[in-house]
């Protein structure tokens, strides 16, 4: 059974939804403060921290070689593609003379003698022109191998530039890292610590909505904006503390919650029937006995059947009574009873015997 009118279910409903959209643009708003902010706009880049004049100083000066040894290996790329031909060439004719001589040796034909020279005259040829293509390939290698020596020490010099520039750029960025993280703790934690004293006194008021609203975009704040951004030299470092201590808080507030949880329970058992029962809200009696719950010790209620379960068998706490007018059996956290009206206060006092109580003159419907 649900204790609320259907009007206050449905502005429960639209306050979550006025506590989420709250939340949801003050999370944009904070989004694009942060991404506007001068010292977090622009990151270091590695070309920045290059010594533009020196290195194109240095390559004005290796460019010409440069551009000899470009031709070198072009002429290189052109005389190994003609040596492979040679080559392939040579093989096939080689192949072809062994044929040759081995049917000359079986038909023993020697008038072939001068045949046998030119042959091997041509093989000779081609040979020659191997080696001629050898020379040439090895002279342009020499040449190549000069010019790369003679430009060398200048493209140390370029790797070495790039290599310091890197390493400046390596901690500029380290510390832009640690500067976005500095200025995004600056904005969070004054927002999240607001936030948690805000929630803390005025959970409660009439102006919930905004202030859970509020909670939640502190806590996005915290885990989005500025968690992430931690820098990554001792950024696991800080991820991990922050876990620990947020698990200690969470864990001592979980104890302490349970402590006064049990506490309040064993306050409440001690009272009597009636002081127990006053304390108890109709709407959090009528959902505690939805779920088949006590609303006093909140143990399980046996499902047993309506005329029979009149009290909690852990606590004792009266959970039904008939009405003195009309004997309607029903709940006693009714403020009246559903069939003839009596008022729950005259009918506990009939039921308890107070003498003090005026008589039940009411008619009955």
């Amino acid at each position: 059974m649900n204790p609320q009118r259907g009007p206050e279910r449905l502005i429960r409903l639209g306050q979550w939804v006025v506590t989420l959209l709250f939340a949801y643009f003050l999370i944009q708003v904070g989004a694009s403060l942060i991404a506007d902010l001068p010292l977090l706009s622009r990151q270091p880049q590695p070309d920045d921290f290059l010594d533009r004049a020196v290195i194109e100083r240095l390559q004005q000066e290796i460019r010409p070689t440069e551009a000899r040894m470009e031709r070198i290996r072009s002429q290189l790329s052109a005389v190994q593609a003609e040596l492979q031909a040679a080559d392939q060439s040579y093989a096939r004719a080689r192949t072809s003379f062994e044929n040759w001589r081995a049917a000359r040796s079986t038909t023993e034909q020697a008038d072939q003698n001068p045949a046998v020279l030119q042959r091997a005259a041509e093989l000779d040829r081609q040979l020659k022109r191997q080696d001629d293509i050898q020379e040439r390939l090895g002279s342009l290698q020499q040449q190549e191998a000069g010019f790369r020596l003679a430009i060398q020490p200048q493209q140390e010099q370029i790797s070495e530039l790039r290599t310091q520039a890197d390493q400046r750029y390596q901690r500029a960025r380290q510390w832009a890292e640690l500067r976005a993280f500095l200025i995004r703790l600056l904005f969070v934690l004054p927002v999240l610590a607001l936030a948690l004293w805000q929630f803390r006194l005025y959970r409660t008021s009439d102006q919930w909505p905004f202030v859970w609203g509020f909670l939640l975009f502190a806590l996005f704040a915290f885990f989005f904006e500025l968690v992430p951004y931690l820098p990554s030299s001792f950024g696991s470092y800080i991820r991990y503390g922050i876990g620990a201590l947020l698990t200690y808080l969470g864990g001592r507030a979980l104890i302490q919650a349970l402590r006064s949880y049990a506490a309040r329970k064993q306050a409440e058992l001690e009272a009597s029937q009636e002081e127990r029962r006053l304390q108890i809200r109709y709407e959090q009696a009528m959902q505690a006995l939805g779920r088949h719950q006590c609303p006093s010790c909140e143990r399980a209620l046996p499902k047993l059947a309506p005329e029979v379960l009149s009290y909690c068998s852990y606590c004792g706490l009266n959970l039904a009574m008939e009405c003195p007018r009309c004997k309607l059996r029903h709940t006693t956290f009714f403020p009246y009873c559903p069939s003839c009206g009596l008022e729950a206060e005259q009918a506990a006092a009939v039921a308890t015997g107070n003498a003090g109580t005026p008589p039940l003159d009411l008619p009955t419907p």
